[in-house]
């Protein structure tokens, strides 16, 4: 009984972080269950399982965007916005549009020219490349923080966040954009609120272990509730729970721990990942090239989307070289 005790007394209460130490090891991890559950797309079945868990890894990313944001917002003030385009929007738009202009030299457009890109993307979802819908989500997201924040102050902004992200949900549910567009929409405002409100969370959870648990039982059980009501719309409930607890776990897991370079060199270039594997993989089964061998396919993809994004990662670096 003192030994259970004693045990009790060391590790509780704890310290739960889900500082930037931990970042770049999570984001490494959420990009490759991402580009892994899409080979399923290519027809690689052995991987099929991982598909259901790359839309909750898309929605970890979106809550990271929101909680760093509001993190940095919190820490420089206002002051913060008048960098915001250069430093934030610059740096999500051009290696998109460097991806971009990749894909149609390797892979070819759909024949349409730019304007009816743009017509097709406002009014139907229809990109480029069919995960490019998270760019346009982001962009939205990033505008909708500066402009509720340069208008705005306090708890008001982020309210008014989070009502911005509900009129885009429900606009694009209702013009028939597909599921991914809105679905983990509101992943976002949930991370800008995580932000406000994590040393209240972490100072329950880490006071007693019971705490930490029920909290993560409840958020499962409100996900569960959400699920099953196989209502499309409620679903986007969960990725309010999803994301909060994943955020738990990381603030457990010491992953700040896990120096190896592989790990951060891939947290580092995480996002150029997400925008590339969909050209790698579409070169590398497409018209002139075509890898029937599945084992082959995903090596060879996985280490041709690295190298471009590496390569991307550095040239956007080079063209908007990094500014105090």
């Amino acid at each position: 009984m003192k030994i259970k005790k004693r045990m009790h007394q060391i590790y509780y209460p704890v310290t739960l972080d889900f500082g930037n130490s931990k970042m770049p090891p999570a984001r490494a991890f959420l990009a490759l269950i991402i580009v892994l559950g899409h080979f399923s797309f290519f027809g690689v079945g052995f991987l099929s399982p991982l598909r259901n868990l790359a839309p909750p890894a898309v929605a970890m990313f979106l809550f990271i965007s929101g909680y760093g944001l509001t993190r940095s917002f919190n820490k420089k003030g206002i002051a913060y916005l008048d960098s915001f385009f250069r430093k934030r929007v610059v740096k999500i738009l051009l290696p998109a549009v460097l991806v971009a202009g990749l894909h149609l030299l390797l892979c070819g457009g759909n024949g349409t020219g730019l304007l009816e890109q743009l017509r097709l993307v406002v009014t139907r979802g229809n990109t480029l490349l069919p995960h490019y819908w998270f760019l346009w989500a982001i962009l939205f997201d990033y505008l909708l923080f500066w402009a509720c924040h340069k208008l705005l102050r306090g708890h008001v902004a982020n309210l008014a966040i989070l009502a911005g992200v509900i009129v885009i949900t429900l606009a694009t549910a209702l013009a028939g954009f597909d599921r991914c567009w809105w679905i983990c929409s509101l992943a976002f405002p949930t991370g800008v609120f995580f932000a406000e409100y994590e040393s209240s969370l972490f100072s329950f959870c880490g006071q007693k272990e019971f705490h930490y648990w029920l909290t993560l039982i409840i958020l499962i059980l409100a996900f569960i509730a959400c699920y099953l009501t196989r209502n499309p719309i409620i679903w986007t409930l969960c990725y309010v729970f999803v994301p909060i607890m994943g955020a738990l776990i990381v603030a457990r897991i010491p992953l700040d721990r896990l120096r190896h370079g592989i790990l951060h060199f891939v947290g580092m270039i995480s996002y150029e990942i997400y925008l590339v594997h969909i050209t790698a993989m579409s070169f590398l089964r497409g018209d002139s090239i075509y890898l029937s061998s599945d084992f082959l396919f995903v090596v060879i993809t996985l280490c041709l989307t690295i190298g471009i994004a590496y390569g991307v990662h550095s040239l956007s670096h080079i063209i908007t070289p990094k500014t105090n």
